[in-house]
């Protein structure tokens, strides 16, 4: 099990400059490019929001994880979901290539975008789909804006409650004491590498170099202060009693045995809590199912919507 306190100092992985021929590597390319064609739309309050929009039929909204942007991260899923589905994945605000403004890094700020975004592109019959903090997003939009725009619901890789508590059996890491948290926000803004670090944790099998800093330089989209404010903000939320109440089809997709970021048996006890839960355990796969296992995750999105 990995302890709060050994997720700083696991792994010292230093990002590493990439000549142009590396980069020829990447993508097949000389430049990172997007696969995907760009779309915007601007909330209410100025922020423009990036959006992939690909494929025909029932509309599956995608929000993606802390720190990476959408093309990025669901590049293993959108081809095939998109196939069956329109695929809508989004970069929320402050990540990828979406606006970054000063202020509103808060899980209850993702929610209202989402809804936003959902009226903005006139959506209904919904399958919202969310991975860590984009699945803690969901949960709070259930709690503010209900489900009436909603079909379904897909929650990936999430704890209704990050820190530690007495009696609360899935903490992040086994073992999360709220301090521990604040420090992890605090040591964050001190030192980027510590989120580096965190996305080689992530996975059961570690990406190839060229991969990883890849990965990383796609971090880098998202400001340091971004991801501190919104890792003090998740700290501070417990969604555990609200999980009996959703009365929408759920697709629970977790890692299995080999996932450090959660090693209990945590999708088990969500599918408990959740009426109407399905539950995927993904055995060869960290924190990161999506990536490590995507083909057997976009099936299990496929047949869970079909």
């Amino acid at each position: 099990m990995l302890g709060a306190g050994a997720l700083a100092t696991s792994f010292s992985f230093k990002s590493k400059v990439l000549s142009s021929e590396t980069y020829k590597y990447i993508r097949g390319g000389n430049k990172m490019e997007s696969p995907f064609k760009h779309n915007y739309l601007r909330l209410d309050d100025g922020v423009p929001i990036f959006y992939i929009d690909e494929g025909k039929g029932k509309p599956l909204v995608l929000i993606h994880n802390l720190m990476f942007g959408a093309d990025y991260f669901w590049q293993k899923n959108i081809p095939e979901l998109s196939e069956h589905f329109r695929v809508i994945a989004v970069d929320m605000r402050g990540h990828g290539f979406s606006g970054k403004p000063n202020s509103g890094y808060n899980v209850n700020q993702l929610a209202s975008d989402i809804n936003e975004i959902l009226i903005k592109l006139d959506l209904d019959d919904v399958v919202l789909g969310g991975m860590a903090i984009g699945a803690l997003s969901i949960l709070q939009y259930l709690k503010d804006f209900g489900n009436d725009r909603l079909s379904s619901i897909i929650l990936s890789e999430v704890t209704p409650r990050l820190v530690s508590a007495p009696g609360w059996d899935h903490p992040t890491f086994g073992d999360f004491p709220q301090e521990a948290a604040a420090g992890f926000a605090d040591s964050v803004r001190a030192d980027r590498d510590v989120l580096n670090n965190f996305v080689v944790t992530g996975f059961n099998q570690i990406p190839n170099d060229q991969i990883l800093e890849e990965m990383l330089i796609n971090t880098y989209l998202t400001p340091t202060e971004v991801v501190a404010e919104f890792v003090d903000d998740m700290a501070k939320k417990d969604y555990r009693d609200m999980l009996s109440t959703i009365n929408l089809p759920t697709l629970l997709l977790y890692g299995g045995e080999k996932n450090q970021v959660f090693p209990t048996s945590l999708g088990q006890w969500m599918q408990m809590q959740i009426p109407n839960s399905e539950l995927v355990i993904f055995n060869d796969s960290g924190h990161a199912p999506f990536w490590e296992e995507s083909n057997k995750y976009n099936k299990s999105i496929i047949n869970f919507i079909n």
